[in-house]
């Protein structure tokens, strides 16, 4: 009943990010002029295809558990540390043939570039250009799917609005920028699931 529930609400709330993303959609085009039509709709069904991609993702997670035991947070360092290392490597077993774009596929991309565009367009958009203009550059570390996000990596700050425009994640996934690299990182596994090579370029029509 408990992971009915928890599936339930990881649902509802991703119905309310995505209502709210068509929202925003919604009222940028009525500032131009224009009405919400089928761009807007299209938007929905990418928005719903991520949806899908995680769900699809976090059956991985949920299975790679399967025989291992969660430690508390107040067990030590070398526990929990030897437990994400599991968690890793049975995600990593499951999902050997794991490549970029398979959650973050061309059109899903394509509508990140959109919202992130949306956020720099808002009130904190110069807030937003400033934190990727002075991000540490990242010299020496590439970043692939399924490799252990790096540990000691400096997390680039970033105004809330901006995350706050992207689909929302369950609580074991998180959106992480490095340089004007987003990853999706599975935080139990500190795992990386995705990612995008450079959310800020313009996409090429």
């Amino acid at each position: 009943m408990t992971g009915m529930f928890t599936k339930s609400l990881v649902m509802f709330r991703n119905g309310i990010a995505i209502a709210a993303m068509l929202l925003l959609s919604a009222v940028a085009l009525a500032a131009q002029g224009e009405k919400p039509g089928p761009a807007v709709n299209q938007n929905a069904a990418v928005a719903a295809e991520f949806d899908q991609h995680v769900a699809n993702y976090m059956k991985v997670h949920q299975k790679a558990l399967t025989g291992l035991t969660v430690p508390k947070n107040t067990e030590s360092p070398d526990k929990i540390a030897e437990f994400q290392r599991q968690l890793a490597a049975n995600i990593r077993s499951l999902r050997s043939d794991a490549k970029q774009g398979d959650i973050f596929t061309q059109e899903i991309t394509a509508l990140f570039r959109d919202l992130v565009a949306m956020a720099m367009r808002s009130s904190d958009g110069p807030r937003i250009r400033a934190s990727f203009e002075h991000a540490e550059p990242i010299h020496g570390i590439r970043l692939d799917v399924n490799q252990a996000y790096p540990d000691g990596l400096p997390l680039q700050s970033m105004p809330p609005s901006l995350l706050l425009n992207l689909p929302r994640l369950p609580k074991e996934l998180e959106y992480r920028f490095v340089g004007r690299e987003l990853i999706l990182r599975d935080i139990p596994a500190n795992l990386i699931v995705d990612v995008i090579p450079d959310l800020t370029e313009p996409q090429k029509k």
